[in-house]
């Protein structure tokens, strides 16, 4: 392994919880995040020792590639969704299928939900999305952020409080 190898495998290792909750909440998928954190550290080590001199901060540089590989992978997901689409015959459609009205419905329900869930500040979209995926129960949340499980409860009641009242004023 080359020393710009070693030297970006420990920025990571240093930084792997925080840069996963990152990813995390750009993604929205835990597995998708670990994705594009390996993709990160590929994408590190594949730098020229020109390119790895210039860097000042290697820790704020290490989120900046992997946030950049997020919005890749997003913008690669919403063209293959489009072509999914498009490919799409409607004689294999069912019923429960073309209840479109539902389907706008629960769209825009999303986008509310994550329209309020940005507002939050980013340790509470982490922690929000950590807990949502299913993945970290809240003392693993604790322990990642070192914090108590308490707060970590506090925080979450505190993004269901914010998204129910969103819920009401619509």
């Amino acid at each position: 392994m080359s020393k710009f190898a070693i030297k970006w495998a420990q920025v990571i290792s240093d930084n792997k919880g925080k840069v996963l909750a990152y990813l995390n909440s750009i993604l929205k998928c835990p597995y998708l995040a670990e994705d594009a954190l390996q993709d990160t550290f590929i994408r590190l080590c594949g730098m020229s020792s020109t390119q790895n001199a210039e860097i000042s901060n290697t820790t704020s540089f290490c989120f900046q590639v992997a946030r950049n590989i997020a919005i890749d992978m997003l913008r690669k997901q919403n063209r293959e969704g489009l072509v999914a689409l498009e490919a799409t015959h409607v004689d294999h459609m069912s019923d429960k299928d073309s209840n479109i009205e539902i389907k706008v419905e629960l769209a825009q329900l999303d986008k509310r939900m994550d329209s309020t869930i940005q507002k939050l500040s980013t340790r509470h979209q982490n922690i929000f999305s950590f807990y949502r995926s299913g993945r970290f129960k809240q003392k693993e949340i604790a322990k990642l952020y070192k914090i108590s499980p308490t707060l970590v409860n506090f925080m979450l009641k505190e993004a269901i409080n914010s998204c129910q009242k969103e819920l009401v004023r619509h």
